[in-house]
């Protein structure tokens, strides 16, 4: 395995996903920023508010629409020239090659999740946002919003594998996110079976006026039977698939 996860790395654009990282940080940092100042009427500037601001679309949006574009991005090599083929000679049961990606796709999830926070923190002192920083509830969104979107990543990279063409996964993600206006008014119970969702309704504190209706027993069932679900219909469907 931890040669497969070494290939991964090697294979993994990094610049791609470096620009990825920094454009999701800094369009959410300065729309935190900007809304914090151009609604103080409403909303007292503090952290917790700036933290409201800026997670709302990294949430929504942002994060779900990485975890498909990373996803691509770890099974574009293999799709050029066979390449399925030529990682599916190495020795070795398939699932490794599997569980390599899903690791180094939920891997680059964690990095994604750990520069916006560090972007937060930078916009913060920037503006001297007012008040103490919430550390409990960046804890609790920042971890589990990582934990969250481990069922999505499953699907994703089933989704990328199967799909040759990027431009089409890409626009697959794309309108896989969009409902999530309408999907992250339901109550969790309902919204979370859908997994782009999962991050919005735990990352979004409870503190802010539109945060999603959630009861955290049955929305952390619902992850954990979806991940693990997800998990092995991926594995099933790359053993059995003729590669050929």
């Amino acid at each position: 395995m931890k040669m497969l996860l070494h290939a991964e790395a090697m294979k993994t654009q990094w610049i791609i996903v470096i620009l990825l990282v920094l454009l999701d940080t800094l369009i959410n940092g300065a729309m935190g920023v900007e809304q914090m100042g151009s609604l103080q009427e409403f909303f007292t500037p503090s952290w917790t508010t700036l933290y409201i601001h800026s997670v709302n679309l990294h949430s929504m949006f942002f994060y779900p629409l990485y975890c498909g574009i990373l996803a691509s991005l770890l099974c574009m090599y293999e799709h050029r020239d066979g390449g399925w083929k030529v990682v599916l000679g190495f020795p070795g049961p398939r699932r490794r090659i599997f569980y390599a990606k899903y690791l180094m796709l939920i891997g680059n999830l964690a990095l994604v999740q750990l520069v916006f926070l560090l972007g937060y923190f930078v916009a913060g002192m920037l503006v001297e946002a007012p008040g103490g920083v919430p550390w409990g509830a960046l804890v609790y969104t920042g971890l589990g919003g990582w934990i969250g979107i481990l069922p999505l990543a499953a699907l994703q990279l089933i989704v990328s594998i199967k799909v040759r063409n990027f431009g089409a996964s890409l626009a697959l993600s794309i309108g896989c996110v969009v409902p999530n206006i309408v999907l992250t008014g339901f109550h969790s119970s309902i919204g979370a079976w859908f997994p782009f969702t999962i991050p919005y309704y735990v990352m979004m504190p409870q503190a802010a006026i539109y945060a999603p209706r959630i009861e955290p027993y049955s929305l952390w069932v619902i992850v954990l039977f979806t991940g693990a679900a997800y998990l092995l219909v991926g594995q099933r469907f790359f053993e059995k698939r003729d590669w050929l």
